[in-house]
């Protein structure tokens, strides 16, 4: 990603519900919306071992690529979940517009705080099922009913300006498996299915470049309130054959 200046954050917020037994328990988890309707384009290549998706929604375009990824070689540093085997996605999102976007393409693992870790992957994305399709997506999601937070939850991203990219990678590891946040927000509970066939790789992208602040993360990332994708904001590619080894 492009370097932007960073600024140092430091609070993280405690979970206050409001509920008569203390704990809130969420409805069943609600999928976000995939983006791609009304107004959007999308083409496909692939290959036996990669499978390259590509869709525009109003003046996002974004492309995706997966393909099979494995352990880091014997030696090497660094953890992570891109450090197991599984599924690498690498994307690029285009503003083609004439104002500023926010990409949220940095997912903490745990959402909840109200500034991102340090050590935040940077790969990491939700993985869910959705409507039959492996769905590896870096978004929002709604508080649940009767959570409340005592300062709102963020998530990471890039400020994407008019006519620029950004590039990034996401991973899924396997065997694959539901990651999602936790039961203080809405987000799908059902497990993923291991034989799944499809994929898709989907992004918010929203008009709130401004409401943006810089991260202590570095690397020009972002952080912004955290919230469900209205709209056309959850951008995806549509769904294709997971590629294989």
């Amino acid at each position: 990603m492009t370097p932007r200046t960073p600024a140092v954050l430091a609070t993280i917020a405690a979970v206050l519900v409001t509920s008569a037994c203390g704990q809130a328990t969420p409805s069943p988890g609600v999928a976000t919306p995939a983006g791609g309707g009304s107004g959007g384009t999308a083409s496909s290549t692939s290959a036996h071992a990669a499978s390259t998706q590509t869709v525009t929604v109003g003046d996002v375009r974004l492309e995706a690529t997966m393909a099979p990824g494995g352990p880091k070689p014997a030696g090497t540093t660094g953890a992570g979940i891109a450090a197991m085997p599984g599924l690498v996605v690498d994307y690029t999102v285009t503003n083609t517009g004439s104002k500023p976007l926010l990409a949220y393409d940095v997912v903490p693992a745990d959402l909840g705080s109200a500034a991102l870790a340090a050590d935040v992957d940077a790969k990491h994305a939700w993985v869910y099922e959705q409507s039959g399709v492996l769905r590896i997506s870096k978004q929002g999601f709604a508080t649940s009913p009767n959570v409340r937070f005592a300062a709102a939850p963020v998530m990471g991203g890039h400020v994407v300006p008019a006519g620029a990219s950004v590039s990034g990678k996401a991973y899924a590891a396997s065997p694959l498996k539901l990651d999602v946040p936790g039961e203080s927000f809405v987000a799908p509970r059902a497990a993923v299915d291991p034989g799944v066939k499809q994929w898709q790789f989907c992004v918010q992208v929203a008009d709130r470049a401004a409401q943006s602040r810089p991260s202590a993360v570095g690397g020009g990332v972002v952080e912004a309130a955290s919230m469900a994708p209205q709209g056309d904001e959850l951008v995806c590619t549509p769904p294709a054959p997971i590629p294989v080894s």
